[in-house]
């Protein structure tokens, strides 16, 4: 039996940094943190001065920070 290297190959599927679903590339990824597209149209629609808009802006943050930090310990 011969194996092809595609056939090995799965989809990932990627936490959404928001709402942290598991997606199948149904979103965005920006310096390796995945947003789904759900949450990809929240963000378009929310007002700066609700409660939603913060909570989106620090899960992006947390997530950045993070990604950040484990950079530098490289």
């Amino acid at each position: 039996m011969n194996i092809i290297n595609k056939d090995i190959i799965k989809e990932v599927k990627k936490n959404c940094t928001i709402c942290e679903s598991n997606f199948e590339n149904n979103g965005i990824e920006v310096i390796g943190i995945f947003i789904c597209e759900e949450c990809v149209s929240k963000i378009n629609a929310a007002d700066v001065n609700t409660v939603e808009y913060e909570t989106i802006k620090n899960s992006i943050k947390k997530s950045i920070t993070s990604k950040i930090l484990n950079l530098n310990e490289l």
